[in-house]
């Protein structure tokens, strides 16, 4: 299973994607972004699986909310950027 952290600039942002999420049957986790990824220090992320990123872009969509990026969760290392997911976005 590939996990995705979709990154977005505040708490209010993630807590009304991971809503639209819930209301379609999908768990996101809501965590604080990884030091490494947040330039602010005060950005929030979803975790969520690969399959569900449609889901998620609608959801954010509806809200007209974009995400700072889309990262690849690495268990065992820093998480890494997904252009090609941020392109097509």
């Amino acid at each position: 299973m590939t996990l995705k952290l979709a990154v977005f600039a505040s708490l209010n942002q993630v807590a009304l994607v991971k809503r639209a999420l819930q209301r379609e049957g999908i768990y996101a986790e809501m965590l604080r972004t990884p030091r490494c990824l947040s330039h602010t220090g005060c950005s929030f992320a979803l975790r969520c699986r690969e399959e569900e990123l449609a889901q998620l872009e609608k959801a954010c969509s509806q809200w007209k909310i974009e995400p700072g990026g889309i990262f690849a969760d690495m268990e065992d290392s820093s998480p890494v950027l997904d252009n090609d997911l941020l392109d097509e976005w």
